[in-house]
């Protein structure tokens, strides 16, 4: 049993984001206040849209903070160059998941519009499981992959409903393969795909039976982590040359002596993966360096982003108000 890659794919593409920053000073945002608040918001509304985001700031800091996913090499990602319009303030590795990610501060320059150009030029492979024979060799417990991408997490809960579910799916099956191709099938059978931009996590999507890519990913890989399977998140997008992007998710699974093997619920894709994808980061609840340890408005808690595809994002002032941010990020592939 093993993984083949194979009819690798030249890419070349620029991945721009961009961000669109108003504040409006509300003062004390007290009950008294929210008819002011109102009037302020549909003011910023006929400058920045209603689609924009408009959230109050907390008042602790003047402070606007971007985390960037690199575009790094995987196991079906290879030889990467990457060159970044403006500099990063600082570069490190997530450890626990091996992203690499870029900071940037634009705290002195809190509003107006902001744009980061990534040029980018990269391989990529299809990637299929060839296994003749469907037994596999059972984990090592105490290991940090098996520890880590078993566990119970935020998105990811574990519930005695979902446990039992689980139990009736596999069946009494041994090997972990067809363990995981009980769960696929489950899953492709009993979910449907629609397009939305919630952030619904497992639990929720379990009793739905409905989700967008991400959030059907996050159904699959806790099934499997239920029944006891190294799973995990993959946030990237179609790099389809020359047609419009779309970003999409899909997942891991880990075999002892194999690796990490892909699956897409969404695009009914099991034990492979088409050649057209860019891998933005793996793992979730991912920890950002210089992060807030909380915000219910950019999904952040306890300093941890849950994944990066490819950015997350913080900003605050010191002032009470109300802010307007306005963001967007596109990417062309050219072969």
């Amino acid at each position: 049993m093993k993984l083949e890659y194979k009819n690798t794919e030249k890419k070349r593409g620029i991945l721009i984001l961009e961000a669109d920053v108003g504040f409006s000073p509300t003062g004390d945002l007290s009950e008294e206040k929210d008819l002011e608040s109102m009037a302020v918001k549909r003011g910023l509304e006929k400058v920045y849209g209603k689609d924009a985001l408009y959230f109050n700031s907390s008042g602790r800091e003047n402070r606007f903070s971007l985390w960037l996913s690199e575009i790094k090499e995987w196991s079906n990602q290879k030889s990467v160059t990457t060159d970044y319009s403006i500099e990063r303030q600082r570069t490190y590795e997530d450890k626990e998941s091996g992203n690499l990610i870029g900071f940037f501060d634009f705290s002195r320059e809190l509003f107006g519009k902001k744009q980061i150009k990534v040029s980018f030029s990269l391989e990529t492979s299809e990637v299929e499981l060839k296994a003749d024979d469907w037994s596999t060799k059972d984990y090592d417990r105490s290991s940090p992959i098996y520890r880590k991408y078993t566990q119970s997490e935020r998105q990811l809960s574990q519930t005695d409903d979902i446990r039992k579910a689980v139990e009736e799916i596999v069946h009494g099956q041994i090997s972990h393969l067809a363990k995981a191709k009980l769960i696929y099938d489950w899953t492709r059978e009993n979910t449907s795909l629609k397009n939305t931009d919630t952030e619904r996590g497992a639990v929720k999507v379990f009793r739905s039976k409905d989700g967008n890519s991400r959030e059907i990913s996050f159904l699959y890989i806790t099934l499997m982590r239920a029944a006891g399977i190294p799973a995990r998140f993959v946030a990237g997008a179609f790099g389809e040359i020359e047609k419009k992007q779309e970003f999409h998710s899909w997942a891991e699974f880990y075999l002892e002596e194999v690796g990490w093997v892909p699956v897409d619920c969404a695009k009914g894709l099991f034990g492979k993966l088409d050649n057209k994808r860019i891998i933005f980061s793996k793992g979730e609840n991912i920890l950002l360096e210089k992060g807030p340890a909380n915000s219910e408005v950019f999904g952040i808690n306890y300093g941890r982003v849950f994944y990066l595809q490819p950015e997350a994002v913080y900003l605050d002032k010191k002032e009470n108000g109300l802010f307007a941010l306005k963001k967007s990020k596109y990417l062309i592939v050219k072969g």
